[in-house]
């Protein structure tokens, strides 16, 4: 029945079982660094650019009140340091849970819509978890989890391994549904916790078939501290996975493993903290063969983290080049006390690069960015590597904090 009066399921009788066995990538040969090509030193990259580095805090960032864009970094605090780590605890075996809810769109559920299955979930009130079995299937919507203090923690999944059999699609973009926001398939706004897991989330609008110039088509736009993908599946064109936060002062962390991310343009995107353990980024050749880029944060300046991609491969459809990893967006939603402080943040480390990457620059300018306080009178498009081009001098961090590098990586993309 569609309806609340079901108590939390148990945990999984086998515990928690970590996110994967498989070990990180190799690491790449040793290169130096250049500078359209920062590379990041071994103390540098081991001491703070890890993935249990960059979940470990969390939530709100001194205490909601940034600095101002020109005086400098005081020392960043975060209100959960909880050492959240999901490589030794990941979402689990479905086939040990005991689901609260399963939706099936023929009936043979306790719910047809997942919608319908997170209102219910979201009454429940305390408790520790609540996990929503998805038969296979096309579900065909938008879907909003919506934020509840008391709600409990939610886990979304299928028992199919083939993400492909159990989708979750939506057909919208910014020009047809008002913003960026409003197209997403998927709408996660829970505080904390959210998990999902063998699913498939796309939006399939074709870019260019509606008058405008927003088309950014998004399948998942995440605002959840503490968010955990494993084998799931993210498709799009532009926007495709939007990692955002409530504010700009909440830092809302977010764990992506053995999952696969495709797009064309700009298609991780956000502010949020986002780390990609494993994962495959596609870049689609169809539309826009050649110069696209994959990513595009605007991760604050004074949060310490963005996107961390570790022992991930960058593939291409046949066809494609001049690639480029990602360039900074300064997000048209941050309020007029942050702007200006949208840096930017992103490591790519000990991954495979394919050839279509851009090879000896291939970190984008944003032609928005023409001005940072260390230049306010600039006119010409900037890329900010590190703090040292975005503060004025003796007003950054010492040592300079990167804002854009990489690590080790392989392949024929990489820095050689």
């Amino acid at each position: 029945m569609d309806g609340p009066g079901i108590e939390c399921a148990p945990p999984p009788s086998g515990g928690s079982i970590p996110a994967g066995t498989d070990p990180m990538q190799a690491a790449g040969p040793m290169v130096a660094t250049s500078p359209t090509r920062p590379e990041l030193s071994a103390e540098v990259a081991d001491g703070k650019y890890t993935i249990k580095k960059a979940l470990a805090q969390g939530f709100l960032i001194n205490d909601g009140n940034p600095p101002a864009p020109d005086a400098g970094v005081a020392p960043v605090t975060y209100s959960a340091n909880d050492n959240w780590d999901p490589l030794a605890n990941g979402i689990g075996d479905p086939a040990t849970f005991t689901p609260t809810y399963t939706v099936a769109a023929d009936g043979s559920g306790t719910h047809t819509t997942i919608y319908l299955a997170f209102a219910d979930a979201l009454n429940l009130g305390v408790c520790g978890r609540v996990y929503i079995r998805l038969m296979p299937g096309e579900y065909r919507g938008q879907v909003l989890l919506n934020s509840k203090t008391s709600a409990p923690n939610i886990t979304l999944y299928s028992t199919e391994s083939d993400a492909s059999k159990t989708v979750i699609v939506a057909n919208q973009a910014g020009s047809t549904a008002g913003s960026m926001t409003l197209s997403a398939t998927m709408t996660i706004k829970a505080i904390r916790g959210f998990q999902m897991k063998n699913i498939t989330v796309a939006n399939d609008y074709v870019e260019g078939s509606a008058p405008g110039n927003n088309q950014s088509a998004v399948a998942m736009l995440l605002q959840s501290d503490q968010a955990q993908f494993e084998n799931v599946r993210f498709l799009g064109n532009i926007g495709t996975l939007y990692v955002k936060s409530s504010v700009e002062t909440i830092a809302a962390r977010s764990y992506f493993r053995n999952c696969y991310i495709e797009g064309d343009q700009d298609f991780i995107v956000g502010r949020g903290v986002a780390v990609f353990d494993h994962t495959e980024i596609k870049y689609l050749a169809g539309r826009k063969p050649t110069g696209g880029i994959i990513a595009y944060p605007s991760t604050l300046v004074f949060n310490r983290y963005g996107f961390l991609f570790d022992s991930c491969n960058f593939t291409a459809e046949a066809g494609a080049s001049g690639v480029f990893l990602g360039r900074q967006w300064m997000e048209d939603s941050d309020t007029l006390a942050t702007r200006g402080m949208p840096v930017g943040k992103m490591i790519v480390r000990n991954s495979t690069l394919g050839a279509h990457l851009a090879g000896a620059a291939p970190w984008s300018t944003m032609g928005a960015r023409t001005t940072t306080p260390k230049d306010p009178a600039g006119t010409t498009p900037v890329v900010v590597y590190t703090s040292d081009d975005f503060y004025p001098a003796g007003a950054g961090p010492t040592p300079a904090e990167p804002y854009l590098a990489e690590y080790r990586n392989s392949g024929p993309g990489a820095h050689q």
